[in-house]
């Protein structure tokens, strides 16, 4: 049964807004979202089943660490070390998103005691090729449905 308090206070923005201000910020506004949504599902668990908020912190880390590291790359040439750790840390921040989006994939599963195959089950492939835009979609999809059983 779909948590109805949970699914309308993780609705944020469109996809698209998000998309856009993923890349505008080099991906350091994922990290935002990302504290934001686990705030939000954290509130619906026992605190032993909660997201790691030190995972979350360690997300932010990476984020501004990538970005520093980025805008260092843009002066540099590609062979410099910092392009590579640039690289590195930008891998490192992707792979971050994928596991917060699976952790929170399987909380949200949890909560509304969703089944594979159900309109409500978050999908393993899409969580892992868009982690967190489908987690954002996802929402958003869920948060239609509800407004519009409400007004039937």
């Amino acid at each position: 049964m779909l948590d109805i308090d949970l699914t309308r206070s993780l609705k944020s923005q469109s996809t698209w807004r998000l998309l856009g201000l993923g890349l505008i910020t080099i991906g350091t506004y994922y990290a935002h979202y990302i504290a934001t949504q686990t705030r939000h599902i954290n509130q619906h668990l026992d605190e032993k089943d909660r997201l790691a908020p030190g995972f979350v912190m360690a997300i932010f880390v990476v984020s501004y660490l990538s970005l520093g590291l980025f805008i260092a790359y843009l002066f540099v040439e590609e062979t410099h070390p910092v392009a590579q750790l640039s690289n590195y840390a930008d891998r490192i921040f992707m792979v971050m998103m994928i596991c917060w989006g699976f952790a929170a994939r399987n909380k949200l599963n949890l909560i509304n005691s969703a089944v594979a195959g159900e309109e409500i089950w978050f999908h393993g492939l899409w969580t892992f090729l868009f982690s967190p835009l489908y987690f954002n979609y996802k929402i958003n999809v869920l948060n239609e449905g509800v407004e519009e059983e409400q007004t039937e």
